[in-house]
């Protein structure tokens, strides 16, 4: 208290001494005249004790004087537990200096004090929060004599308000940390509020901010369903609103979110907001689409062996009689050459029916432990012959001598259908690459395939450099009598056969194809691993000028106040999301972008990129290398690290110099392999 205060309370003090009662016994009795301590005193002491509110007098000096019935009960003192004790006695600490520094020197000036919030410490010691107004009664001269206080006990209302208000912050916390988005909408479709989960999910950090209402953030096709389960669930037609649903990022990208929709009312019905909710499954969307693809080659697959099983029944059938026929017609040459014919078809049908058996994995195969490299290798003359002399034929064997439990024959005529099938896409000459490399299948490549068992095996690779197809083409291309050859030049059944016979050995097989850059079918076999084997470098076998990767290591930093920057460039988006979604798990900020053109100007708007991660070959006319040319004219120091579908020896060979000169994994890479090779580019000077 500053020193005018303190003197006018001590002043007070002396003179307040005659209105203290020094005998408890008497105090009860007369806690009220302590108000009024003239005439008046005796006509409202009934009235002042029974009052239900909060009482007490004061004198000068800040003392108590006097507190009514309602006071003792709410507190649990006894008058002569208080009277006497100066008021600030029963504040705690924080209470009381608030007491005296704040409140009392405003009070001395104004005469009033109204609802000032403090601490009372019952006589059970625990607190009480309560409103305190109090108003002076001065003397002929002026001075403080008295103060008239009431106190206003608001402890249950400040703990509900406590409790509401942690309760508040633990929904906020929760709706800021949930992994999945949520967003509360205003009925005019306006966002009000998001999480970060949804900010990352539609790429819109500013949400709050944006013009937009929230369907315009859907996929124009999926609007109008969108806004007619609106309809139905605000008219009440429909209790809740959850369906799938498509929505466009600002860069064009398809993701796809769970989203359901709840309403908020007011006392009279009305809707006040909306609480919003998306669960991202653009990645279960796509491993489902895989997933119904494998589902659909296994149903054709058993229906083409169910017709082929029958079929060969009745070919039995077919040919038995014909040449029981043949022993009869002895002398009539006619007769028996139209019955030769008909016995040569029927042949030709059942050949037919054994490629069927081949696609439905139901053919007779006679497995054996065979040495992969030298079994592929020793078909190089077949090849060439059959692929003609304007083809170039390479063959590129990894390491060592890598075996799996195979028919031998089967796989010669799988690389031979392959090798055909590559000729007729060059029909003006080209380069046909088949080659064998270790590969390590991971839970993260079988998550997506899910046909595939994770392990080791061998990839056998046939890769040219003719016309390529569309991904149209590329959905079809292992159905039975599906064939992009002209009529009457081919039955559709090559590689149909091919599927058949690796997915029946236990394998698995992949297609990669550019239009115009030619296609690589890679066919990979389970390994049976021998002593002294390695598997250090199944995944990337050594070849001059690339950069192998085998082990994980922690994530570097550009510098210590920032995470690396990395832009992506691959122009299929699932692709594209697999790589981003890596990378942001290995701690990395990702800049996306769909072709050479869009990198070169998010290089522009984004000056702090330490890293480009680009696919070899891209729509537009500019390939990964000319893109890194372009690229590293506007930042010399960009790091770069490139990606290929095509195996290694389809591409070492390439005239291309720049190849030879940096870091680059092909596809599909191993999870551990990728952050690798992005620290060793990162951190290479």
């Amino acid at each position: 208290m500053n020193a005018p205060f303190k003197s006018e309370w001590d002043d007070q003090a002396a003179r307040a001494t005659s209105w203290r009662i020094e005998k408890p016994e008497l105090r009860r009795a007369t806690t009220v005249a302590g108000f009024f301590p003239d005439q008046n005193g005796g006509v409202y002491e009934q009235l002042l004790t029974q009052l239900p509110v909060m009482l007490h007098c004061m004198d000068g000096s800040g003392r108590l004087l006097a507190v009514n019935n309602t006071w003792c009960e709410a507190l649990g003192y006894e008058p002569h537990d208080v009277v006497g004790r100066a008021f600030s006695e029963l504040l705690p600490k924080e209470s009381r200096s608030r007491l005296v520094t704040e409140i009392y020197p405003k009070y001395l000036v104004t005469g009033t004090c109204k609802s000032e919030e403090i601490l009372l410490i019952r006589k059970d010691g625990a607190l009480a929060t309560v409103l305190l107004s109090m108003t002076a009664y001065r003397g002929d001269k002026g001075r403080l004599e008295r103060s008239v206080c009431t106190l206003e006990d608001i402890t249950k209302q400040k703990l509900a308000s406590i409790a509401s208000q942690r309760s508040d912050q633990r929904f906020r916390s929760a709706f800021s940390a949930a992994v999945n988005g949520m967003a509360v909408v205003s009925p005019t479709g306006h966002v009000e509020v998001a999480n970060e989960a949804l900010k990352a999910f539609l790429g819109r950090p500013g949400i709050e901010a944006d013009p937009l209402g929230f369907e315009d953030f859907l996929h124009k096709d999926d609007r109008g369903q969108f806004l007619n389960g609106m309809r139905q669930l605000l008219t009440g037609e429909a209790p809740s609103l959850q369906m799938e649903l498509r929505y466009i990022t600002p860069d064009n990208k398809v993701v796809h979110g769970a989203t359901s929709v709840a309403l908020v009312k007011n006392e009279k019905g009305e809707t006040e907001q909306l609480i919003v909710q998306l669960v991202d499954t653009t990645e279960r969307k796509t491993v489902n689409q895989r997933l119904q693809k494998a589902q659909k080659m296994e149903a054709i697959g058993q229906l083409t062996g169910g017709i082929a099983h029958d079929f060969n029944n009745l070919l039995t059938i077919v040919i038995g009689n014909l040449q029981l026929l043949d022993g009869k017609l002895a002398g009539d040459e006619k007769a028996q050459k139209r019955l030769a014919e008909s016995i040569e078809a029927a042949s030709k049908g059942s050949d037919l029916t054994k490629q069927l058996l081949a696609f439905a994995r139901k053919q007779d195969l006679a497995p054996q432990d065979s040495e992969v490299n030298s079994l592929v290798r020793g078909m190089e003359g077949l090849v060439k012959r059959a692929v003609g002399e304007n083809i170039s034929v390479h063959f590129e064997m990894m390491e060592g001598a890598p075996h799996s439990l195979i028919d031998p024959s089967q796989l010669e005529s799988a690389i031979l259908n392959l090798a055909i099938n590559a000729r007729d896409a060059m029909p003006d000459g080209g380069r046909l690459t088949i080659e064998t490399q270790g590969a390590f299948l991971d839970r993260y490549y079988a998550e997506k395939n899910p046909e595939v068992v994770p392990g080791h095996y061998v990839m056998i690779a046939v890769s040219d450099s003719g016309t390529g197809m569309s991904q149209e083409l590329l959905e079809q291309v292992f159905q039975p009598f599906f064939t992009t050859k002209g009529n009457g030049k081919g039955s559709g059944l090559g590689l149909s056969m091919v599927y058949g016979f690796i997915k029946q050995s236990g394998g698995h097989i992949s297609i990669y194809s550019e239009v115009g850059h030619g296609t690589s079918v890679k066919m990979y076999l389970p390994r049976r691993m021998k002593a002294g084997d390695s598997t250090a470098h199944v995944s990337d076998v050594p070849v001059p000028g690339i950069v192998h990767v085998t082990e994980a290591e922690p994530v570097p930093t550009a510098s210590a106040a920032r995470r690396p920057k990395i832009l992506v460039v691959e122009d299929q988006e699932a692709v594209r999301m697999v790589a981003c979604g890596f990378l942001e798990d290995f701690g990395y900020e990702v800049v996306e972008a769909g072709d050479g053109f869009e990198a070169l100007s998010k290089l522009q708007e984004h000056d702090d990129i330490d890293l480009m991660f680009s696919d070899v070959v891209m729509p537009g006319g500019m390939n990964g290398f000319d893109l890194a040319q372009a690229a590293q004219s506007l930042k010399p120091s960009l790091k770069i690290v490139h990606t290929s579908g095509y195996p290694k020896g389809a591409m070492v060979h390439q005239d291309e110099p720049r190849f030879r000169e940096g870091f680059i994994i092909m596809k599909p890479y191993r999870r551990e392999d990728l952050q690798k090779i992005i620290k060793d580019a990162l951190e290479r000077q």
